[in-house]
Parts: C-alpha cells; sequence; structure tokens
C-alpha cells in the first residue's frame, strides 16, 4: 500500500515537471514597442471661390495629379467682364473731366491775371485823379469776380480728382473679382474631390474641389495615457498594412497632443478616474504614394525611454 501511495506522489511530481517546461506555458513577452491601429491621413486643400457664378470648366477628375499652380477651376465671367468694362469707360471719363477742370482753371487764371493788371492800371490813374472812383469799384469787383472763379475752377479739380480715385478703386475691385473667377493649385497634389461640375452654379466659401498632398502623408493613432510614458517627439515608429509582410513603412513620431481626447473607459462608480486618449501624429520617413488617406494600418510604435540618447521629451500641440 505505501508502495502504491509512493508510486503515485512520483508520477504527480513528474507530471508537475514535465507541464513547467513545456513549450505552450511561456511568461509573457517584454516587448520595447506598443503597437495600435491607425488611420492614414494627409495635408488637405478645400478650393472654394470667394464669388458666386456658374462653373465654365474643371479640367480635373477625382485621382489626378494636378500640377502646382495649374487651373483647377473656372467661373463664367461674361456680366463681371462687362461690369469691369463700364468701369474702365468710367475712369477715361474722369480722367477727361480732369482735363477739361484743368483747362477751365488755366482760362480763368489768365482772367484773373487782366483783371488785376486792369485793376493795378484803374488804381494809379484815380490815385493821379483821372480815374473816377466808379470805374475803380468796378475794375475792384471785376478782380473779386475773377478770383472767385479761380478757386470754383480749382475746387472742380479736387472735385474730379475724388471722382476719378473711387472710379478706378471701382476699376480695381472689378479687376481683383475677375481674377477670383480662375482657381489655381496652391500645392502639387492629387484630386480627392470634385463636389462640383460644369454648369453648376457655386456661392462663396463653397468647396468645389479638394486636393491632398501625397508628400506629406502621416497615421493618426489615439493612445490612452498610461500608455504615453515610453514614447517621444521623434521615437521610431513602423506601419505595416495588411499583414506587414513586404509592407513596413519606416516612420518617426513627429507630434503628441498634449490635450486629451474622448475617453476610453468612464468611471461607473465613484473614486476612480476616466481613462482618456492622446493623439499621437506619425509621419513617415519617405513617402513612396502607396499609402492613401482613409487607410487603416498597424502602427508600431518602438519606446523611447528618458535620458537615452540624451533626448528629453517634447510635446507639441495637435493642430
Amino acid at each position: 500500500m505505501s508502495g502504491r501511495l509512493f508510486a503515485i506522489v512520483l508520477i504527480s511530481v513528474g507530471v508537475v515537471v514535465s507541464f513547467s517546461g513545456f513549450p505552450f506555458i511561456e511568461k509573457p513577452l517584454n516587448l520595447d514597442y506598443i503597437e495600435r491601429v491607425g488611420v492614414i491621413e494627409a495635408t488637405e486643400v478645400h478650393l472654394s471661390a470667394k464669388i458666386s457664378g456658374r462653373i465654365e470648366a474643371i479640367p480635373f477628375n477625382e485621382g489626378d495629379l494636378v500640377p502646382l499652380n495649374a487651373e483647377v477651376i473656372r467661373l463664367h465671367m461674361e456680366e463681371l467682364e462687362a461690369e469691369a468694362a463700364q468701369a474702365a469707360a468710367d475712369v477715361l471719363r474722369g480722367e477727361a473731366d480732369i482735363l477739361t477742370a484743368k483747362a477751365v482753371l488755366a482760362k480763368e487764371k489768365a482772367a484773373q491775371k487782366d483783371s488785376q493788371r486792369n485793376l493795378n492800371r484803374i488804381s494809379k490813374l484815380h490815385k493821379d485823379g483821372l480815374m473816377s472812383t466808379a470805374k475803380l469799384e468796378k475794375a475792384e469787383t471785376e478782380f473779386s469776380l475773377a478770383e472767385a472763379e479761380v478757386a470754383v475752377a480749382q475746387a472742380r479739380i479736387h472735385s474730379s480728382e475724388a471722382e476719378l480715385h473711387q472710379r478706378q478703386a471701382h476699376l480695381h475691385l472689378y479687376q481683383v473679382r475677375l481674377k477670383e473667377g480662375s482657381l489655381h493649385a496652391p500645392i502639387p497634389g492629387r484630386v480627392s474631390l470634385k463636389a462640383h461640375e460644369a454648369g453648376e452654379l457655386v456661392s462663396p466659401g463653397m468647396t468645389i474641389m479638394t486636393l491632398i498632398d501625397p508628400s506629406s502623408i502621416w497615421a493618426r493613432v489615439d493612445l490612452e495615457e498610461g500608455e504615453l510614458g515610453n514614447i517621444r517627439i521623434g521615437s521610431r515608429a513602423e506601419l505595416l498594412l495588411g499583414s506587414g509582410q513586404g509592407n513596413v513603412f519606416v516612420a518617426r513620431v513627429v507630434e503628441i497632443g498634449t490635450a486629451g481626447a474622448f475617453a476610453t473607459q468612464r468611471d461607473t462608480t465613484r473614486g476612480r478616474q476616466d481613462i482618456k486618449t492622446f493623439r499621437v501624429k506619425i509621419a513617415l520617413t519617405s513617402p513612396e504614394g502607396f499609402l492613401k488617406p482613409g487607410m487603416t494600418v498597424n502602427a508600431r510604435i518602438y519606446f523611447d525611454h528618458p535620458g537615452r540618447d540624451g533626448e528629453t521629451a517634447h510635446l507639441e500641440e495637435s493642430s
């Protein structure tokens, strides 16, 4: 009986020893990175007109590459062009009015000089007793009237110049609006959205087309606050697409949000805090055009322990 009990104990000890070294029972891995799901984003430029109008042409479609400064949207400008032509004619008339006013001023100044000479002559004769007082007063009156006519002519010139400036301002406004009828690409990019077609009416501020910059691609990852301890600006990262076989893109952390966003876990009992997330931006080291905005990737961020290589933590506010 004792031998049988001894055998049972021996077998039990063997089973425990054998299971302790069995391959499927492993200690947790001490990973030096954290891996989370992220979304690819890119710099977007939304193009809209500053004036209302009907679209005349949009030479690009969704997916097309657009060179820098290429015309991407053109509005019908016939009515505005007619108004600009009328404004230009008004400017020419204003310039002509100023020339006429200056000619009148020159004539009035000549008349004033004649009146001045006549007054001087009559005054001298009157002083010598050779001219009556009535004629002297008449000469003085004519000289005063001549001076008044000169003042009126000068005022007319000032008024004509002010009116010309106003007409020139109107013409400049029309010229600026004419330029705003043609929109050009502010960046070299790809059309991600074509919201309207030729012939449609658009209003100021209405998005007509959206361009993305293929050279400015990044992944946005939301990490819980407890996962930020070993991550720094400049930390090495990798973006894995699909299974990760042959689709691994080298990247780095370029931005860590300073303000927490939505909470992944909310407190349902008193005494515990909500666990909030922080936006982490991971930029590709060399974008190759393979990743597209909206794609889902696995972002692997390698830990960057404080003090290593003399690096310090810098947080940048999310845009």
